[in-house]
């Protein structure tokens, strides 16, 4: 009988240290951030909102594009036809670079502002998403959670930093 009891109380010593170490083993996440993004109906809205957006410009630098290439032709016109003076000519030249090289910074300014404007547009989803991955991860108990999409981490549980450690084992 006493080789039962030991035999009892062994198997709960061992399956108390199976279910400590369980607890305490660290839970790693992973979560695909890229469709989880478009899956939410406010980055639906917001990518209308930046298509419009970038409508616009686009609208705009065709409208620029349309207006130089008229010019362009006119000049090549006047020019071929012998109306205009030599003068004339790189006079209008001039202008015609001038409204390229305006036409060349507003596509720059306007992919910059497209970017920005998505930027803006994605910030408060993107902070609402990691809000709702630190809570998970906090009740659920994970140390860290990683994007599949890109390899990034998107949650870490703070813990000891080694930097000093490593430092000291490289000699520095």
């Amino acid at each position: 009988m006493s080789r039962s009891i030991n035999f009892f109380f062994l198997l709960a010593f061992l399956s108390g240290a199976v279910t400590m170490q369980a607890q305490t083993a660290p839970k790693y996440g992973h979560m695909n951030l890229g469709n989880l993004l478009e899956s939410l109906p406010e980055t639906k809205t917001a990518n209308d909102q930046l298509k419009l957006y970038t409508d616009q410009l686009t609208a705009k630098d065709d409208s620029l594009t349309k207006a130089f290439q008229a010019a362009y032709t006119k000049l090549e016109t006047e020019y071929n036809s012998g109306v205009l003076t030599p003068v004339q000519s790189q006079e209008r030249q001039a202008e015609l670079q001038k409204q390229q090289e305006y036409i060349q910074k507003f596509e720059q300014d306007a992919q910059q502002k497209v970017a920005a404007r998505r930027e803006e547009l994605l910030k408060p989803i993107l902070a609402k998403i990691d809000t709702a991955i630190k809570a998970v991860a906090t009740e659920l108990g994970y140390l860290m959670i990683f994007d599949t999409s890109s390899g990034v981490m998107l949650f870490a549980n703070d813990t000891d930093d080694v930097t000093a450690t490593v430092k000291k084992k490289l000699g520095l």
